[in-house]
């Protein structure tokens, strides 16, 4: 897909997306309420950070939908936040109130209609409220006998992906528990069982270019209130992923599109100057490359100011004045929080978020983000975000003492020949109590370098798993659903005792 500047039809926002902004505004909203408690409770870094990053991403995606009083209440937040973050948060009760008012003003305007108003919010009042906040705590100071929120960082409550790895096995063993389990035993599991699947399971998404659209019209939109032409591709292979990959995505689109616009494509008359055609070219392109997301955003642009993040570095204590920087380390600190070399802020861009709320989303997945530069000829943004296989074809088998369904792991596949030397009761594997069926007949499989026999009341068969609580390699098992029914993956090799088993 491919639209121009030039081109004057109004765009209208789907519903469907305005309905999918509400819901992410209000839960991105509540976090930011959150991680404001949190940080002035503890100095906590990590939340310091997060709610800078919530709260600029919000801005631009509510100038994306078309909630201009969201995006305005969004800018004067961030003004609040500076102040406080530079006072060590050291803020009277007046300055925590503005900002939690903030947060509340905007809950109800994500929620109000199009087009209605609220008479209850005097936006012009509260935003002239906030200014007078901002002019009584203009002088920083630090919190007596405190730390610096540099130094002092403590955990949030959430559930990060690296922890959900770690709690992959436990989970299934809590699964199994619950599976063979029977009466009231079985309903009291079932509730921790949901509980536990609910916060570390897979929910699933699609990448492709129709989510992305509304980013379209936004990026014409700020091109002409810059006095820029630019002609916009998307061009993403659709792939399933989880939520949080779609996520990251997103924020990745919208922080990289917008800084293509504001930093990257230069004025008309400048780029006639330079030889280049007077709109300017964005490029954002995805697909899946083995088990990971590639994302690319390319410009051709005039490229980044080495010498200007090198001199905004060193100002910021970020580098040091007498050695000189190379050019990977100079992009490095592109993405360092706070690190902008506008000299203020405005509405669009200036305080070095936007880069390093990409780049957070990307770690917090064990991504990697990286960028190329020349300058006078673009920049590119290059993202590469894990994404594992969410569904697996595999062997199902009926397994004695399992009321659910057993899929072995892709890679094994069904022997026609007889009784094999070794032969596994997987109710046992699983460390559950033998089963006493006599109705069970033994089917071979094979991954090419184990053979084993395995218990099973019918011929298996060929089905399509679907993970909902992945666990690694190595474990035994995981949980996974086939036809929406909850049961397990197996990877015979991992079983304790078997050659090569864990």
């Amino acid at each position: 897909m491919s639209v121009g500047d030039d081109s004057e039809m109004t765009e209208s926002i789907d519903d469907d997306l305005v309905q999918r902004f509400r819901s992410i505004s209000l839960a991105r909203l509540e976090r930011i309420e959150e991680a404001w408690a949190q940080v002035l409770r503890s100095l906590d870094e990590v939340a310091s950070r997060q709610i800078q990053r919530e709260v600029h991403t919000l801005k631009g995606e509510s100038r994306v939908m078309g909630f201009d009083d969201v995006n305005m209440v969004c800018h004067k937040l961030e003004d609040l936040l500076g102040v406080a973050r530079a006072r060590g948060y050291a803020v009277d009760d007046d300055f925590d109130l503005a900002v939690n008012m903030a947060i509340r003003f905007m809950v109800m305007l994500v929620r109000k209609k199009v087009g209605s108003q609220l008479t209850a919010i005097d936006l012009p009042g509260f935003v002239r409220q906030i200014d007078g906040v901002l002019q009584r705590h203009e002088r920083p100071r630090t919190r007596p006998s405190s730390m610096p929120p540099l130094v002092r960082s403590t955990a949030t409550v959430r559930v990060p992906p690296a922890l959900r790895a770690h709690l992959g096995p436990p989970a299934v063993d809590a699964f199994l528990e619950y599976a063979v389990a029977s009466g009231a035993r079985r309903d009291r599991l079932r509730e921790s069982w949901h509980t536990l699947r609910d916060l570390i399971g897979v929910r699933r998404a699609v990448i492709s270019a129709d989510p992305l659209d509304k980013y379209v019209a936004s990026t014409r939109s700020l091109a002409r209130e810059l006095g820029k032409q630019v002609e916009l591709s998307l061009a993403l292979e659709p792939a399933e992923v989880t939520v949080e990959v779609l996520a990251a995505i997103d924020v990745a689109a919208l922080h990289l599109l917008r800084n293509a616009v504001d930093h990257g494509i230069e004025s008309p008359d400048a780029r006639v100057a330079a030889g280049k055609p007077r709109a300017g070219t964005i490029r954002l392109c995805g697909r899946l490359e083995g088990q990971e997301y590639v994302l690319t955003a390319e410009d051709d642009g005039c490229g980044v100011d080495f010498v200007g993040v090198r001199e905004r570095a060193v100002e910021l204590g970020l580098a040091p004045e007498s050695i000189e920087l190379s050019r990977e380390r100079i992009v490095e600190l592109m993405f360092h929080p706070g690190l902008s070399t506008r000299g203020e802020a405005t509405e669009i861009s200036g305080r070095g978020v936007g880069l390093d709320a990409v780049r957070a989303g990307v770690i917090e997945l064990g991504g990697t983000m990286t960028a190329t530069s020349e300058r006078g000829r673009g920049t590119t943004f290059v993202l590469s975000i894990p994404a594992p296989p969410i569904s697996a074809d595999g062997h199902m088998i009926r397994a004695p003492g399992l009321r659910i369904p057993v899929v072995l792991a892709p890679g094994w596949r069904l022997l026609d020949r007889g009784f094999p030397p070794l032969v596994v009761d997987l109710s046992v594997a699983l460390g559950l109590p033998q089963s006493n069926s006599i109705s069970s007949s033994v089917w071979a499989f094979s991954n090419g370098t184990l053979e084993v026999g395995l218990l099973t009341g019918e011929r298996p068969q060929l089905v399509q798993a679907r993970r909902l609580v992945p666990t690694p390699a190595t474990s035994v098992a995981e949980v996974v659903t086939v036809d929406a029914i909850e049961g397990l993956l197996v990877r015979p090799d991992r079983i304790p005792g078997l050659p090569g088993g864990g």
